[in-house]
């Protein structure tokens, strides 16, 4: 009788375990917005007992090759984090499932219209975007004010032109006897993201919408990399790694940084450190203009559709989105009208000192090759940085090397 219940029991077990699906999710997050999306995953997971996520974090920089080397093998994730610039590249060589006849009507109703048209490519919808994120200036009031940076009042100079941050920042620099006076990585963020901001704040256009391609102005992108020189010849920025550069910032070293949203998932955990957020600095005659990408799910394309499979996922990755102001901890403004708007998103600190960023923000451009376009500017901008190309050089090279990949 009793081997017998046992024998009941497994069964029933058994039939619970079939019953249950379970999706891998590729993601590339670390630090405090890896830990939010490990929180996220494990509440879907405990009121969906129904369905398993099972998360495999991915190194940043590789997860794009690694995704497509396993969509060519037959045998990628369930789910992966895609940037919402480098969908084209996937959707056009058929590498990911369209979402139409699974996604609900509610949830493509709820976007902020710009971004949902992203996420469509040849009119057929492919990813479920969660957020945006643009580039922001970070500024250390402990150092500006003992810098003498300070109104009547006693508050922080914020600049509003990039002369009055490049005068701020020599001025804490030297004062303080400090190593740089503003701080950021050479590779992506001067490389891709200043220089869009720059060049779109120079009246350059990267995307033409008539053609549908990229764009680029060679005198702008000249006068851009100029720029980018600039900060490093004067001495106000040196050459460091993402990881220096936060270093430098988080421990009083540097008064202004260059940086993403997503550090505000750090920075006000950090004890005694006084800081605060804006938008970027802009050109006179112009707006601040930044960059900014989307953090999208997305469904790799696999030999075979498996229904279930599709609909588990794309349960997660709805709930996920609607859950997007739990993701805003992480500093990424959402882009679901409801959750942009609502009391949970907008009562988390310091938002309103730079939500209306998102007004000035220029999406990279989803379209087909800038996932190569934008290595090239990573690649490019270095070399002006560390005086290898001149930016005459810099500009010819990267013009030359888009009109390359449209004609490809």
């Amino acid at each position: 009788m009793k081997r017998l219940l046992v024998v009941t029991l497994l069964l029933a077990f058994g039939l619970l375990a079939l019953g249950k699906t379970t999706i891998t999710v590729w993601t590339f997050f670390s630090g405090g917005e890896g830990f939010l999306v490990t929180e996220l995953i494990k509440r879907f997971n405990a009121e969906n007992p129904d369905i398993e996520v099972v998360e495999q974090i991915v190194e940043w920089g590789q997860l794009y090759n690694k995704l497509t080397t396993a969509i060519a093998a037959g045998d990628p994730p369930d789910v992966s984090v895609m940037h919402l610039a480098l969908l084209p590249d996937f959707a056009s060589r058929g590498a990911l499932t369209p979402l139409d006849k699974y996604v609900s009507k509610e949830i493509l109703q709820d976007y902020v219209p710009e971004i949902a048209a992203k996420a469509h490519y040849e009119g057929k919808f492919y990813a479920v975007p969660f957020d945006t994120h643009p580039l922001v200036l970070y500024y250390n009031k402990k150092l500006l004010k003992q810098a003498g940076l300070v109104d009547e009042k006693g508050e922080v100079l914020l600049p509003k032109t990039w002369d009055e941050l490049l005068n701020y920042a020599k001025q804490a620099k030297e004062k303080l006897g400090l190593e740089v006076g503003i701080s950021s990585e050479i590779g992506a963020m001067m490389g891709e993201r200043l220089f869009i901001a720059y060049y779109t704040q120079l009246g350059g256009q990267i995307y033409d919408e008539k053609t549908k391609t990229l764009k680029l102005d060679p005198d702008k992108v000249k006068k851009t990399y100029e720029f980018i020189s600039s900060l490093y010849t004067s001495g106000i920025m040196k050459t460091m790694t993402y990881d220096t550069a936060e270093s430098l910032f988080q421990n009083n070293q540097s008064p202004f940084h260059f940086n993403g949203v997503w550090v505000m998932a750090v920075y006000p955990t950090l004890k005694d450190f006084e800081f605060g957020v804006t938008n970027l600095p802009a050109i006179p005659g112009s707006k601040p203009y930044t960059w900014g990408d989307s953090h999208t799910w997305v469904i790799p394309k696999k030999p075979k559709d498996d229904p279930a499979k599709i609909a588990a996922a794309v349960k997660f990755i709805e709930w996920f989105a609607k859950n997007a102001a739990e993701w805003a901890k992480a500093g990424h403004l959402p882009v679901l009208r409801s959750v942009l708007n609502s009391e949970a998103f907008l009562g988390l600190p310091m938002r309103k000192d730079y939500a209306h960023v998102a007004e000035f923000v220029v999406p990279a451009p989803s379209v087909k090759g800038w996932l190569e376009v934008r290595t090239k500017m990573w690649e490019i901008g270095e070399a002006v940085i560390l005086g290898k190309m001149t930016p005459e050089a810099a500009a010819k090279e990267l013009v030359n090397f888009v009109k390359q990949v449209i004609e490809d």
